[in-house]
């Protein structure tokens, strides 16, 4: 038998949400700003590229050059002497030493004497035999017992032993070493007990109130200086001071291993230089007033070619802000400032500091 069954009541599905389709400007927004960022950046820097490169504009000034060559001197005496005994022997006694003031005559060393004294009393004994002996014969020749050729002998070798003797006493004072000048000593060179021979140095003396500048000038160079070229001299122990002096004598021989020649010249009495002291030497070979002059800095080269500097050129700048790169011939050169003898004017405006890259009619801007 059939069971009835209830109705359910229908219970309606919850809606499930649509989910929406992607936009096109939604993924294409953040790419496009990207884009724009860099094409905004990219035209900016291609503004700032296209820009004409900011400079510096100098001027050309008239001043006096001077043109010098440079050579590496030193200090010297204008009296240095190498003090010796003329005998050997061995050495008594030193009195001085290295750095030490003398006066002309004073002792500085000695040498042992008993070998010279010992020869002396040889000497003087021959001497006071031969002495007895020619007054000997003087007698026996005034009573005519002898000859005219005896006495003559005898009165030889008297006066040979005189000068025997007078040798020795001679070679005495020579073991005496004495200061031949006032000065002072550059070096000693001698011990007590060394055996030194005949003519040796013992010491060099110098006299440091008279002093000379000596340098080295190369062969290029030397047909410029001539006697009396003025020099200015810098030595690092006295950097702010310039010593300046004339050139009094030019070695006629160069030196065969370094090519340069010898060139002296005399320092004023007073220069407080020490002997010895390396300088920078600078001989000025012209001098020239009102030459055109430009900063160091706004001269280039070429690159060199067959070992012989490029060629030397100035940026000039026009009215319409072209550059022109313009040929110049250099006179004298220093750290600061540059001659130009050929090339450019007194009116020309030239860049102080020419930026890399630049060509011929580029336009520049001038900073104010």
């Amino acid at each position: 038998m059939p069971v009835p069954v209830a109705d359910r009541p229908l219970v309606p599905r919850p809606a499930v949400p649509a989910v929406p389709r992607p936009s096109l400007w939604r993924w294409l927004r953040v790419p496009l700003a990207v884009l724009l960022l860099v094409a905004a950046l990219g035209g900016t820097a291609l503004w700032w590229a296209g820009r004409p490169p900011l400079v510096a504009v100098v001027g050309v000034e008239r001043g006096p050059a001077i043109e010098a060559v440079y050579a590496t001197g030193t200090v010297e005496s204008l009296n240095t002497v190498r003090v010796g005994p003329p005998v050997g022997g061995r050495v008594a006694t030193v009195l001085v030493d290295d750095g030490d003031r003398v006066t002309a005559g004073q002792r500085m060393a000695t040498l042992d004497p008993r070998q010279l004294e010992q020869r002396l009393q040889n000497a003087e004994a021959r001497l006071r035999l031969a002495r007895s002996d020619a007054a000997r014969v003087e007698a026996l020749l005034a009573r005519g017992v002898t000859t005219i050729e005896a006495r003559d002998k005898a009165v030889a070798e008297r006066q040979q032993m005189e000068a025997d003797v007078a040798l020795v006493r001679r070679m005495l004072d020579d073991l005496v070493v004495n200061a031949p000048i006032d000065g002072v000593v550059l070096r000693r060179q001698a011990e007590p007990g060394e055996s030194m021979a005949a003519n040796a140095v013992l010491f060099t003396v110098a006299d440091p109130t008279r002093l000379r500048v000596v340098a080295d000038v190369d062969e290029r160079d030397i047909p410029r200086v001539h006697l009396g070229s003025r020099i200015a001299a810098r030595a690092e122990a006295f950097s702010g001071d310039v010593f300046r002096a004339a050139v009094t004598n030019i070695r006629a021989e160069s030196d065969s291993q370094t090519r340069t020649y010898r060139i002296e010249a005399t320092l004023p009495p007073g220069t407080p230089l020490y002997i010895g002291m390396t300088l920078d030497v600078n001989v000025i070979v012209a001098e020239r007033r009102g030459a055109l002059l430009v900063p160091a800095g706004a001269v280039q080269r070429d690159p060199p070619r067959g070992g012989r500097p490029g060629q030397a050129h100035v940026w000039a700048v026009g009215p319409d802000g072209r550059v022109k790169r313009v040929p110049v011939t250099l006179g004298a050169e220093g750290p600061a400032r540059v001659e130009v003898t050929e090339g450019i004017g007194p009116d020309d405006r030239l860049l102080e500091a020419p930026p890399t890259g630049l060509a011929e009619g580029d336009r520049v801007r001038v900073r104010p």
